[in-house]
């Protein structure tokens, strides 16, 4: 008589972030070469997530790129890394499928007696949790309305590797390289049949010295993937996170012609989600026997899908009073975005601030010096169709560049890459359990009147003059659903003698 189904969600659950400090100290540095730091650049990527009953486990390294002066005022680069673990807590199971970000929000160099490098990381750990139930999908021999509620379910995960490589001439002999920095950047990502369509952009910026000189040299590679996902619809959502695995600088060419040549691999992980709509009981009525209905509602999110924009921002940077006067710009090794606040305006712009860190390296009166820029950002950003209630923001400078205005001052343009992610919170209700009572006491009053409330539907007077919805309507064909407030409904009854 009743047709119950097993029917499953996917639960997303972020927990809160952790912020976790990375200190490190490079052993046998001579602290007596390094006469001043230019920049320290860093980034931290994952290695692993594993998800336990309460807790979750992340591991990932940091990798520290120090540019600095030696005693005799020569540019020197070194590279450093320090492995870190961290323990989130949250409402994990150790089933769960767990994945983390990772972002640098400040860092610090100590050159004192020792040398010791310092950087605060956000860690914040998401997850997906599969969760079954049982809900009355059909009921045979009685009235019943349905309803549609939408499942939340995780379809499909891969994890890919692309290589990626470029060069470009130096323009002489590179006598010492700085500092490279990388990231992997994401255009778009969209879920075709049985797949998943990538592409990216991995952006590269190599610092060196040629002829005395501090110089820099910018790297942009394109990148698409194509990922076999057997199960995926076009229409479903797709969540990226891309890194750099790996990256190194390769020196060719000649000498007093050299190539600088990066080479490495970018990693994507991929994630399709789907929110599929679900028939089920809504309510049921059965004439003879009195029914108990149990109801649970449940509470989910929504993933919506992925944005990516490109969007230009700039800034200005002062020099203090005890500075001597900046002449040119040599290179900005590092720079850095942290998103401060994203979220979601009433006509459906996103409003996106933050801030972005770079370290510019200049040249004064008394050779190179740098200095630490903070540039806020404000962006206001409108999508099709119009963003999600709950989004998930992560922006990265694309490029950047700076000139001195009035000696003292630095304009700073730049391009930012900025990635968004859109949650919905849903809640639904099913039936999970009908028991049948005792028979009903027929009702033996030839007439009866029903006074309805505002927005009763047919299955309300069913119950109420305990008779069937065609009997009803074949009596009162001009009722209109939901009824309103105070209207009356007649009903007649044959009474058997």
């Amino acid at each position: 008589m009743f047709e119950f189904e097993k029917l499953s969600a996917s639960k997303l659950y972020a927990a809160p972030s952790v912020e976790r400090v990375v200190e490190f100290s490079p052993p046998g540095i001579d602290m007596q070469n390094i006469s001043k730091v230019l920049s320290l650049a860093v980034d931290a990527r994952c290695a692993s997530v594993q998800a336990y009953d309460g807790y979750a486990e992340v591991a990932g390294r940091t990798n520290f790129r120090l540019t600095y002066l030696d005693r005799e005022g020569a540019p020197k680069g070194a590279d450093f890394n320090a492995d870190f673990s961290v323990k989130a807590e949250g409402d994990f199971e150790a089933s769960d499928a767990a994945s983390a970000e990772i972002t640098v929000i400040e860092t610090d160099v100590e050159a004192t007696a020792v040398l010791k490098l310092s950087a605060v990381l956000s860690v914040s750990v998401c997850a997906v949790r599969r969760e079954e139930f049982s809900a009355l999908v059909d009921a045979q021999n009685c009235y019943k309305t349905t309803k549609e509620i939408y499942l939340p379910s995780f379809i499909a995960a891969k994890t890919s590797a692309s290589p990626f490589d470029s060069e470009q001439d130096a323009g002489g002999e590179v006598s010492q390289v700085l500092s490279m920095s990388s990231a992997c950047v994401l255009k778009r990502a969209e879920a075709v049949q049985d797949g998943v369509r990538c592409e990216a952009k991995v952006v590269a910026t190599v610092t060196y010295v040629e002829g005395g000189e501090i110089r820099q040299r910018d790297f942009a590679v394109d990148l698409e993937e194509d990922l076999g996902l057997e199960g995926v619809l076009p229409s479903d959502a797709v969540k990226v996170q891309a890194c750099v695995k790996s990256a190194k600088l390769v020196l060719q060419g000649v000498t007093d012609d050299n190539v600088l040549r990066i080479e490495g691999e970018a990693g994507f992980r991929i994630q399709v989600f789907r929110c599929a709509a679900q028939s089920v009981v809504a309510d049921l009525f059965d004439l003879d026997n009195e029914t108990f209905i149990q109801t649970e509602t449940q509470n989910g999110v929504c993933f919506d899908g992925s944005g990516y924009f490109v969007e230009k921002a700039g800034g200005t940077a002062i020099l203090g009073d005890n500075r001597a006067s900046a002449i040119a710009v040599s290179a900005i090794p590092y720079a850095h975005a942290v998103t401060t606040k994203a979220q979601t305006e009433q006509d459906g712009t996103l409003s996106v601030e933050g801030i972005v860190n770079a370290d510019i390296i200049y040249t004064d009166e008394n050779g190179f010096n740098s200095i630490r820029a903070e540039i806020p950002f404000s962006l206001s950003i409108v999508g099709q169709p119009p963003f999600s209630q709950e989004v998930c923001v992560l922006c990265q400078v694309q490029n950047i560049s700076a000139e001195v205005r009035r000696e003292r001052e630095f304009d700073i343009d730049m391009t930012l890459a900025v990635g968004v992610n859109g949650y919905s919170p849903i809640q639904f209700s099913y039936i999970s359990d009908v028991q049948l009572g005792e028979e009903k006491a027929k009702n033996t009053s030839g007439v009866s009147l029903y006074i309805a409330r505002d927005g009763d539907q047919l299955l309300d007077l069913c119950k109420a003059l305990t008779a069937m919805p065609d009997d009803i309507l074949a009596q009162n064909p001009t009722l209109q659903f939901p009824l309103v407030e105070g209207e009356r409904v007649v009903f007649f009854r044959r009474l058997e003698a």
